[in-house]
């Protein structure tokens, strides 16, 4: 059996352990199929982070398993979060050979295979990247320590645990060799790098990920609102590679319901973190993410947030309804709110945010940004993103004035930002980076 095929689910600190399970079958000498239903190794990499998470995995695995019955499969898997969440599945799924939690990720090609070792060398051990190269997560982390009480990441992954900085260095040096000029450095709490050892490292990472020659953007992702060092700020106003975006999730902002939700830093502590870098870093864009609904949230609790996110004004705001998870602290919690009540909450939040993302996106209209060319969308337009625009969660930016030139994806322009709507900035094109 030679063909193994991968199925990927959840975020994109799960895609990049997908890709170091190809990657490991490719350096033994295996070929990855493209369409499941040519595998005769087939993968379900899960997520099992929430209820929908879950559906949604279980759901791909029964799929997966027809695959077995009438095509190439001679081997289906289960990998990643929603093993370890629920181990009893090894015995409700008698169709599924195999199953591997997070921690096994970096032996699964050698205890499917029987090849312990890589046949082909490699700069870096091996990784298929499944996405365009241009753009690539680096993952600083695995884990969390922050065990807020709505949240199944400590029990799935463990304690938070930093990668070694040489390392990381040495597969952002291979990422860059790929093609990568955009490193999104990714963690459950970018924040938190070098807290479990010595002390803060992140400000030491992205200045060494700095000297790669041809990266062109470093942007922080899923980072804990926790007080930034000097260095670290620095990094970030300096108008270097390390770009002036930052996505911090909130989740509340009032005293009691982050009390509940067993989060590590106060209102107070919080609304601080935002007004320093808004002070401190020109241009700063700001995401986060908030949860409505939270067990014993009263209208003047949901009016805090509301309050706090109209105050901050965040260029970006993910919001989710809460969702009762097995085995968390704050599904045992009295005071559940009415789906109804939740539900409405959530559309007044997005309602406030829109009005706030169009008039940040207004802003920008006048100004000449560097732009990284992403493709062509489903209207036939070539779109890219600004540096205000992470990959696959906010905007695009519409590329108009390029004429016959051909845009490669992956290629920076330079263009004059003339329109903006709620999401998605319009630019026409002033230069090109080979000009």
């Amino acid at each position: 059996m030679k063909k193994v095929g991968l199925i990927s689910l959840g975020c994109v600190k799960n895609r990049v352990d997908a890709e170091r399970i190809l990657g490991g079958f490719e350096a033994r000498g295996f070929e990855i199929a493209d369409d499941p239903a040519d595998a005769e190794i087939l993968f379900v990499n899960t997520c099992g982070f929430i209820k929908d998470a879950v559906e949604e995995a279980v759901e791909e695995i029964l799929e997966a398993t027809l695959h077995k019955k009438s095509g190439k499969c001679k081997i289906l898997a289960v990998s990643g979060c929603l093993v370890k969440r629920y181990p009893e599945m090894r015995d409700e799924l008698p169709e599924v050979d195999l199953f591997f939690t997070p921690e096994d990720v970096e032996h699964i090609p050698e205890i499917v295979s029987g090849v312990p070792q890589p046949l082909k060398p490699r700069d870096y051990p091996a990784r298929i990247l499944t996405a365009p190269p241009h753009s690539v997560y680096l993952k600083i982390a695995e884990g969390c320590s922050n065990r807020c009480s709505y949240c199944t990441i400590p029990t799935i992954r463990g304690d938070f645990r930093s990668v070694p900085i040489d390392k990381l260095i040495e597969e952002a040096r291979w990422l860059a060799g790929e093609g990568a000029v955009e490193l999104n450095v990714v963690a459950q709490d970018v924040t938190s790098y070098g807290l479990d050892g010595d002390g803060p490292r992140l400000a030491e990472l992205l200045s060494r990920l700095e000297e790669i020659d041809s990266l062109r953007w470093i942007r922080l992702l899923y980072a804990y609102p926790r007080p930034l060092d000097d260095r670290l700020m620095e990094l970030l106003s300096s108008g270097g590679k390390v770009i002036p975006y930052i996505d911090a999730p909130i989740q509340h902002a009032h005293p009691r319901v982050l009390k509940a939700m067993g989060r590590k830093v106060s209102a107070a502590e919080t609304s601080e973190f935002f007004r320093r870098l808004k002070k401190h870093v020109p241009g700063i864009v700001l995401r986060t993410t908030a949860i409505v609904g939270f067990p014993g949230e009263s209208e003047k609790e949901f009016q805090a947030l509301l309050d706090f996110v109209e105050e901050t004004r965040f260029n970006h705001l993910g919001a989710f309804a809460y969702s009762p998870e097995e085995g968390t602290p704050a599904a045992e919690l009295a005071g559940r709110l009415d789906e109804e009540v939740i539900w409405e909450r959530y559309d007044r939040l997005m309602t406030l945010q829109a009005v706030i993302s169009e008039e940040k996106n207004a802003a920008f209209v006048g100004r000449e940004l560097p732009i990284l060319v992403e493709g062509i969308d489903g209207e036939g337009e070539v779109v890219g993103r600004s540096y205000g625009q992470a990959p696959e969660v906010d905007g695009h930016t519409i590329l108009e004035g390029y004429g016959d030139r051909v845009v490669e994806v992956g290629e920076f322009v330079t263009a004059k930002i003339t329109a903006s709507s709620t999401y998605d900035l319009i630019a026409s094109v002033t230069a090109y980076d080979d000009e």
